[in-house]
């Protein structure tokens, strides 16, 4: 005879999740020692996915991955530091590198606005109606303002 399940019973689906409390220590660890989200995943034997999951049901981890972070960038920070002072430091990859870990911080942006920092205006001219010596004058315009760039 099988036993009938209980209903809280029924809704647990899937695997059960492989996360410990100790976690907590471990990727503080990791950020410490400047391992990225992927590494820090690779650690557990998970994906990144799975990293997230845990921190969105569990508190502490949240906090612990959030502070590893810190200190990830803090460890990057700190090797760029000490290669100023190395003639062997290649410079363009440190920034390559923590530009593409911690782009809020590093990444280059550009940010274009029109008129009193307001959207761009888009306008548009018709040719048509010009003359032979009025569209010439364009033309050397925009070929002026093209070699410009």
């Amino acid at each position: 005879m099988t036993k009938k399940k209980a209903p809280e019973d029924l809704l647990k689906v899937g695997r059960p999740s492989l996360y410990k409390p100790e976690y907590c220590e471990v990727v503080l660890d990791l950020g410490k020692k400047g391992k990225s989200m992927v590494q820090m995943a690779a650690h557990f034997d998970v994906d990144r996915e799975t990293l997230n999951y845990w921190a969105a049901k569990n508190p502490d981890f949240s906090a612990a991955l959030t502070r590893a972070k810190v200190h990830s960038q803090c460890w990057w920070e700190d090797q760029g530091q000490a290669g100023l002072a190395s003639r062997d430091f290649n410079a363009p990859l440190w920034h390559k590198n923590v530009a593409s870990r911690f782009r809020d911080d590093y990444a280059d942006r550009k940010e274009i606005t029109g008129a009193s920092g307001g959207p761009l205006a888009v306008t548009s001219v018709d040719l048509r109606g010009l003359s032979d010596a009025e569209l010439a004058t364009m033309q050397t315009l925009l070929s002026k303002a093209s070699d410009a760039k």
